[in-house]
């Protein structure tokens, strides 16, 4: 089955379920009733914000601030271009049109956000996909096999998709090399969690761009906002590549930037890291009962990705995920919907800003029947 199937299947099967009290996905991008509560209490905006006007950047005032806060310092931030818009998509977007009109032929490290392959796709960019690393990337990275291709960009994930691994100095020497080598590189930092940004390893270089929303991590979408970060060579590019396809600035993004560079953005990061963390210590214990299932001890932020030492069938799983949303009211999307090779090794995603009861309980439900399973 294709991703694209197995997700019309479940969403099927989800939708012809009473509505009254709906299964649980641990897989789901949305927080927790739990978790939004806490934050909720804590979250402040000052509502300062331009209701009238089109606004294409973001205030003077708070410019540097925005770069200092993502990691740039002052001289990065003198030689480099900051395009806001109003979500990372549209930074895709822009970047991948901005790869086709350099005719770039871009290599794909996945696994990356799903709507990257279906932009170079459409837009009908040369591509090649490397999906050898996966969750492995810090220990098998090997930057000679992308320089000897014949790719001239490549795109990364920060952290890596849907497993908030983080990239260590293996990887991040490879993608310099890559650089040294005159590649064009791209870094989506879409989910990284304010303070672990790549910005503080390579600041601003000609060939390096980055995609950055920092709302997105801790689950605050409604306020979020996109950065792409280039190099002033690449202004009038960029620049009017956003201007096309970004437009102006919505109301909420414009609250968001001044958000970020409040001290309370920062006590919301608290609260996200803490609610994590205490989810993750549960789902390890629980993960440590099943000798055929893994999870990644680099894990670093709310999405984990389960993997499983067992052969599972896709038609098979997506049927199992119906009963189990009937008869004990949770499923998971399998990792193929997040660019994960099943054939390689299958595995899930979990939420881990999801209330904790129906983590502990929705994960060994999925576990103990994958067990049950292998008998």
């Amino acid at each position: 089955m294709t991703d694209y199937e197995i997700e019309m299947e479940l969403e099927a099967a989800l939708e012809a379920l009473p509505k009254e009290n709906p299964p649980v996905n641990l897989s789901d991008w949305n927080s927790g009733s739990d978790y939004k509560e806490k934050l909720a209490s804590v979250v402040k905006l000052g509502k300062k914000s331009d209701l009238f006007d089109y606004q294409y950047f973001f205030p003077d005032c708070i410019k540097k601030d925005l770069a200092h806060k993502l990691g740039f310092s002052d001289e990065a931030y003198e030689n480099s271009f900051f395009a806001p818009v109003s979500q990372s998509t549209l930074s895709i977007v822009t970047l991948a049109i901005f790869l086709k009109k350099h005719n770039q032929k871009v290599g794909i490290v996945e696994p990356v956000y799903f709507s990257v392959q279906s932009c170079v796709d459409d837009i009908g960019i040369p591509y090649r996909l490397f999906s050898d690393y996966m969750e492995n990337i810090n220990s098998t990275f090997d930057a000679e096999e992308l320089l000897q291709s014949d790719c001239t960009a490549f795109w990364f994930t920060s952290p890596v998709n849907s497993c908030s691994i983080y990239f260590k100095e293996r990887v991040t020497k490879g993608i310099q090399k890559l650089l040294d080598a005159g590649k064009i590189v791209i870094l989506d930092e879409s989910l990284c969690v304010n303070g672990y940004e790549l910005s503080r390893v390579f600041g601003v270089q000609e060939n390096l761009l980055y995609i950055y929303s920092p709302h997105k991590a801790l689950g605050l979408q409604g306020i979020k906002f996109s950065y792409v970060v280039c190099h002033t060579k690449y202004y009038d590019d960029i620049n009017n590549l956003e201007d096309i396809y970004g437009g102006s600035l919505c109301y909420s993004c414009q609250e968001g930037a001044r958000h970020f560079v409040s001290k309370n953005f920062d006590d919301c990061r608290d609260v996200y890291t803490a609610f994590w963390q205490d989810n993750f210590l549960k789902v390890k214990n629980i993960v440590k009962n099943y000798d055929f299932a893994r999870i990644s001890p680099e894990t670093f932020g709310h999405y984990a990705m389960i993997f499983i030492r067992c052969a599972v069938d896709d038609a098979s799983f997506v049927e199992a995920m119906k009963r189990l949303m009937k008869e004990k009211g949770y499923f998971v999307y399998p990792g193929i919907l997040q660019g994960f090779d099943p054939e390689k090794c299958f595995c899930f995603r979990i939420n881990m800003l999801l209330n904790s009861n129906d983590i502990e309980n929705g994960l060994k439900a999925v576990l103990e029947y994958i067990k049950n399973t292998e008998k």
